[in-house]
């Protein structure tokens, strides 16, 4: 309804534009049309008056007086387009009598009668009739041809992300979704959020049904890949938590698509986590960290890969830690920043450039300086440190608060050095800018 109530206002502006110029075009013609009429009406009585002043002095004989009246009117005739010649005396001694009478009030009357006139005029008829045929002919094509049930199904999708947990909302939406779906059955994306709603409720049953019937309409695009990490979520939720046949086909179907797939990592690292198998956990994480390093969530999860480290350290007390890496980052002497700025410390492979860091944390100026600790926990990516010989770390202060070098941000960078396994002590002082 709101779609509809603002593009009868858009119109209605848009016909505004047209309407009024040409208005006011037609009534300052008619009112230039009626001042020269005035005009000519008023310089034919002033002859005429002298014509008669001519007469009566004798410099005239009537026939000529005559003459000369008639050659008048047929003149003011052609000017103002007045009635037969026959009674051109007769209007034009009403008007001279109007005018004695009250000359402004006839002409305010005759202005203003100008402006009904040029409104009904058939040049703004014409354009405002065809003004309000477009929205009904617009409306007409769009709903045979256009999308304006996607349109409204937009809201529905919009009010499933907003209020995911409001109740109320959540069975509200699956009355109107569930009657869209049995409307339009090959509408991917309502199955999909009424799958949503179902889960928001805690119906995974009907959520798994609805996700299924999503991912059996799309394409093998990244799309289905996510419909289809849900459609595990809500199986591996149905069979109390853990996983079936079923459920890792779908798993292995949908990394087939993405391997990174954030939705069916999340499900194989909880499972991992959870079977206690913190290897396999560790790998997920670290897969995750990798799709947003910079966000809370990495943050968190690197804490999880620290925990589930040092349990395995635990239950292996033989097995190597891993390579440490202490750094020392402290801002040069002078240097004044916000201390709001994030700080990014990362450590990288010497010998292969371009791949992602080995380990990284951040923190932000307020705290530094500061002794920063990089080891395997900390990676980001498929590679840790125990995976390179050679090193280099870097701190970077972020004006953007990403962790890719911009122009203006500060940042220093240490030799190549090897950690052999063991525990290394660098210091890193930020004082140059990245031009």
């Amino acid at each position: 309804m709101f779609f509809q109530a603002l593009t009868f206002l858009l119109i209605t502006l848009a016909a505004l534009f047209v309407i009024v110029p040409l208005w006011r075009d037609r009534h300052k013609t008619n009112i230039d049309a009626e001042l020269r009429k005035e005009a000519n009406l008023t310089l034919f009585y002033e002859r005429s008056e002298d014509l008669k002043t001519e007469l009566e002095a004798g410099n005239l004989d009537r026939v000529q007086f005559d003459a000369l009246i008639i050659e008048l009117q047929q003149n003011l005739l052609a000017d103002v387009e007045m009635k037969p010649l026959a009674e051109a005396s007769l209007v034009i001694e009403k008007s001279k009598q109007k005018r004695e009478k009250n000359k402004g009030k006839e002409k305010r009357d005759r202005i203003n009668s100008l402006g009904t006139d040029g409104l009904f005029s058939l040049s703004l008829i014409v354009p405002l009739v065809f003004l309000l045929l477009m929205p009904i002919l617009a409306y007409g094509l769009y709903e045979r041809w256009g999308f304006l049930s996607d349109v409204e199904m937009m809201s529905l999708y919009q009010r499933t992300v907003d209020n995911r947990d409001d109740i109320e909302e959540a069975q509200s939406l699956i009355v109107s979704l569930g009657e869209a779906a049995q409307e339009n059955e090959d509408q991917p994306w309502t199955w999909y959020f009424l799958a949503e709603n179902f889960a928001n409720l805690g119906m995974f049953n009907e959520a798994e049904i609805s996700y299924l019937r999503s991912s059996a309409l799309l394409d093998a695009t990244p799309e289905k890949a996510l419909v289809l990490g849900r459609v595990a979520m809500a199986m591996y939720i149905n069979a109390e938590l853990q996983f079936t046949p079923q459920i890792l086909e779908i798993i292995a179907e949908a990394r087939e698509i993405n391997p990174n797939e954030i939705s069916v990592l999340q499900l194989l690292a909880t499972d991992a986590a959870e079977n206690e198998d913190y290897e396999s956990a560790i790998q997920y994480w670290r897969l995750l960290i990798q799709a947003s390093p910079n966000s809370a969530q990495a943050d968190q999860l690197r804490l999880n890969i620290a925990a589930a480290q040092q349990v395995l350290a635990e239950q292996d007390p033989d097995a190597a830690s891993g390579p440490i890496i202490n750094i020392n980052v402290s801002l040069a002497n002078g240097l004044q920043l916000n201390e709001n700025l994030r700080v990014f410390v990362a450590a990288r492979n010497a010998d292969r450039e371009g791949l992602p860091p080995l380990a990284a944390t951040s923190l932000v100026v307020a705290n530094l300086p500061m002794m920063v600790q990089l080891d395997d926990s900390l990676a980001v990516g498929p590679f840790d440190l125990s995976s390179a010989e050679n090193v280099f770390v870097s701190a970077l202060v972020s004006y953007a608060g990403t962790a890719t070098p911009q122009r203006g941000d500060y940042r220093v960078v240490s030799e190549i050095f090897s950690h052999n396994f063991d525990l290394t002590e660098i210091n890193l002082i930020i004082s140059e800018r990245v031009e």
